[in-house]
């Protein structure tokens, strides 16, 4: 059971999660999706065969669902520490070694999604809000309502309407409507970003130019100066190789064109210390001004920044929305389409 206006724990777009008690006692989060209109239905549908084919340590598990009075309801184990979003900009700060297992346990989970499961998934939605923390700080990626089947074949396929939080979208995908696993990489060298930091991704706070948080580590990163993002909160233990691999891991993860970005096996490789990071500074240099029709130019990531700041003005907390694109140009007719490679 669950109170209607007691136990709101959370709203973004069609859903809203309230905060609920199994007759076992066991606490649990309930996610109820307003809209029975077929596509949400569709949605809905795809949502739990693809959380319910899962099954990962840093994945936080389907416990039921329920269709009731045109309420579409699906139950979640409930996080005790929160999100780690939450976790961040709260009080309590978390040591150097707590993010960087955060960091990995976040990795092995998409390495899972896009290279372990026998049908690769894509989440479309990593963010810290969507990283829930256990009272071990063990990290587990939750909300799959803008998940998809990836494929093995393909290099991408295209998709009409672009889903996804403002801060974390990969500029293939806002700008030409571009989904691969690659998509989740680029969200995950901003969670990274965030870990390093202890910043937001968007914030109307900060000095003109530097209101993203991307915009704000690039030039940073690029100066040779990556200490300057370490959130000043950061306290007791520090090692300094772990911290220039996250550097350079989220370097790469952030790399604009697709083409170029490694997969999240490769990030993985790099934050575990089973590649050198000589040969990743490597890459670095080979990997510069590497430019193709993936990479938004100047104007448009202005119009990505500006969109963001609408979005925090109408709402404190930027929600989950789908985003029509007026310019029909840069899509296929058709609601997705794969390219073969």
């Amino acid at each position: 059971f669950f109170s209607i206006t007691e136990n709101l724990i959370g709203k973004g777009g069609c859903n809203e999660v309230y905060k609920g008690v199994l007759e076992d006692g066991k606490a649990v989060a309930v996610k109820i999706l307003k809209s029975s209109g077929k596509e949400a239905v569709k949605d809905f549908v795809q949502e739990v065969s693809i959380i319910s084919s899962l099954s990962h340590q840093n994945i936080s598990p389907l416990i039921g669902v329920c269709v009731q009075y045109d309420e579409l309801i699906s139950v979640y184990n409930l996080s005790s520490r929160g999100s780690l979003e939450e976790t961040l900009q709260g009080k309590h700060v978390l040591a150097w070694e707590e993010r960087f297992k955060i960091a990995i346990g976040l990795g092995e989970a998409l390495d899972y999604l896009h290279n372990q499961c026998s049908n690769p998934v894509i989440h479309r939605d990593v963010k810290s809000s969507n990283v829930l923390l256990s009272d071990e700080l063990e990290p587990q990626l939750s909300d799959f309502g803008l998940s998809m089947w990836g494929s093995k074949s393909c290099l991408y396929t295209i998709q009409r309407d672009v889903v996804g939080t403002f801060g974390y979208l990969a500029p293939e995908y806002f700008m030409y409507g571009k989904v691969s696993d690659k998509v989740d990489v680029y969200a995950f060298g901003v969670v990274l970003l965030e870990l390093i930091s202890g910043r937001t991704t968007i914030s109307s706070d900060s000095p003109r130019g530097q209101e993203s948080l991307v915009m704000w580590a690039k030039p940073i990163i690029e100066k040779g100066a990556a200490k300057e993002l370490l959130d000043p909160n950061i306290s007791g233990t520090f090692v300094e190789a772990q911290f220039q691999k996250m550097v350079l891991a989220a370097k790469h993860c952030l790399t604009r064109a697709a083409t170029h970005r490694p997969n999240i096996r490769e990030i993985l490789k790099l934050l575990n210390g089973e590649d050198e990071v000589e040969k990743w500074l490597k890459k670095l240099g080979e990997d510069d001004d590497c430019f193709d029709d993936e990479v938004y130019p100047n104007s448009n990531k202005e119009l990505h920044l500006s969109l963001a700041m609408l979005d925090i003005e109408d709402n404190d907390s930027i929600s989950v929305g789908s985003l029509e694109r007026s310019n029909n140009s840069l899509f296929s007719s058709s609601p997705s389409q794969e390219l073969q490679p």
